[in-house]
């Protein structure tokens, strides 16, 4: 019932009796490594601990969530307050979720504003939580008021290499989480007043800069429970690198490959009868854009692999083939599992997202700007193949055909070069964010520690010097 208590601490739910020995070992391990948490998100020593003030930047569907949970979750400890062009839209400054059991939480926002000078130097955690080709542009803007000694800043989904703009902006010393998957699936029902869960993680990832696990389990795990529905869910894991975010099967390939096979027949002109793409992003994928994806797929693990070859970076032992990763995450929502196609095109947990277009009087017109198309080729397949020419350039070879292709399609439609002659070349790469020539491939999996030497000043070290003196 809506404001009934959150529940109490015994009543978080524990593995059936039928679980396997280890599904017990790992939901012990959990609730210990959360610190045994109480009603609120906080162990009983932190009750009288000073407050947090968090500042969400953005207000879509992860905003409006979290700016409904952080502050009874945290028993009142932490205070909310949102950056936002549309402050007029939050005049109740109140928030509520519902959860998939019916029940409801409601939130209060402290202070909302569109100027960062208000809100972002008193903060101590500052959460992206907007598209993610804009990151850049965010980064920049804030970097005047970010204190790295005082404040932490996150990204609630985190794509491509976010982990090396967040340390070229903000500076090596900077304090930085990005979370791999969105803490739940969600969706904005009312601007400024409603948000729902449709359905919650049980765990998500993390992978941290000069942020050390306690730090995540103490101030960044409570934010985003939804205790109320009797779970300690998400409870959040720290990743060996930054690896599985990079190379993460999910949207920069999924995205690519359904927006293309739905829009294939284009030719500039509004698409009108047989030829108009279903109104569904997932449901119903059909077996063209389901084959491009097993290439894509493909293509990402090989250059996960060749990546591992080169580096021995740990992170990429967790990046595992899109099927099995949607197996492991949806598999009792998917209906048809026999090809990839029909389990993108099955999964209960996709079948509510619309396909992005423009609709005309003639037909529709696929939609350039959105997300959908911009989040995932510019912060997705391009940086993948800056990976691989990066390799490339150290002598290894992995195939990236597929998604050249696709970049090169998209690219068109949006009116953008990134590729020229085939190569990461063209006049609006430096609107991305990409491995550089000459750039350590290390980065990828994890920027240049705080002290490091600089990259110059090794290569001089480095140098054999077989000579006594000067000739």
């Amino acid at each position: 019932a809506r404001g009934a208590s959150p529940e109490p601490a015994s009543a978080l739910v524990a593995p059936t009796a039928g679980a396997a020995p280890m599904d017990r070992v790992r939901h012990i391990a959990r609730h210990v490594a959360a610190g045994a948490a109480e009603p609120g998100g906080l162990k009983s020593q932190d009750v009288a601990a000073p407050p947090i003030i968090v500042t969400l930047i953005a207000a879509g569907n992860s905003g409006h969530v979290c700016a409904a949970l952080f502050e009874e979750n945290t028993k009142g400890r932490v205070k909310t307050q949102l950056l936002t062009s549309k402050p007029h839209m939050f005049k109740s400054m109140k928030l509520r979720v519902k959860f998939p059991t019916g029940e409801y939480q409601e939130g209060r926002l402290h202070k909302v504003s569109d100027d960062p000078a208000e809100l972002i130097p008193q903060s101590d955690i500052v959460i992206w939580t907007g598209p993610v080709t804009t990151t850049k542009a965010t980064f920049e803007n804030i970097r005047p008021y970010i204190d790295n000694r005082k404040t932490a800043v996150g990204t609630i989904f985190a794509q491509g290499l976010v982990h090396l703009l967040a340390q070229r902006t903000f500076g090596p010393d900077v304090r930085f989480f990005a979370l791999r998957n969105i803490p739940w699936l969600c969706r904005m029902v009312k601007v400024g007043e409603e948000s729902v869960i449709v359905g919650a993680k049980s765990n998500i990832e993390v992978m941290t800069i000069n942020l050390d696990l306690s730090w995540v389990k103490r101030e960044l795990e409570p934010l985003f429970v939804v205790q109320k529905t009797g779970k300690w869910e998400p409870v959040i894991d720290i990743l060996p690198d930054f690896c599985p975010i990079v190379f993460n099967p999910a949207n920069q390939i999924i995205h690519p490959a359904r927006y293309w096979a739905l829009f294939r027949h284009w030719r500039g002109e509004p698409l009108s009868d047989d030829k108009e793409p279903s109104e569904w992003l997932y449901r119903g994928m059909d077996e063209v854009a389901g084959e491009v994806l097993v290439v894509l797929d493909e293509e990402l693990q090989l250059l996960k692999d060749a990546f591992y070859r080169a580096t021995g970076a740990e992170g990429c032992k967790a990046v595992i083939p899109l099927k099995d990763r949607l197996l492991e995450q949806y598999g009792d929502q998917i209906e048809d599992k026999s090809t990839l196609a029909k389990m993108v095109g099955t999964n209960q947990a996709y079948s509510l997202a619309k396909t992005p277009f423009i609709r005309t009087k003639l037909g529709v017109m696929p939609d350039p700007n959105h997300r959908v198309i911009t989040d995932d080729i510019g912060w997705g397949l391009c940086t993948l193949v800056s990976v691989a020419e990066r390799l490339e350039a150290a002598g290894i070879q992995t195939p990236t055909t597929m998604m050249r292709m696709l970049i090169e399609w998209h690219q068109k439609l949006m009116g953008k070069e990134f590729l020229y002659n085939g190569k990461l070349r063209g006049r609006d790469c430096a609107d991305l964010v990409l491995l550089r020539p000459g750039e350590p491939l290390e980065l990828v999996a994890r920027p240049a520690m705080v002290g490091a030497p600089q990259q110059w000043l090794s290569s001089v070290d480095e140098q054999p010097e077989d000579r006594i003196g000067n000739p």
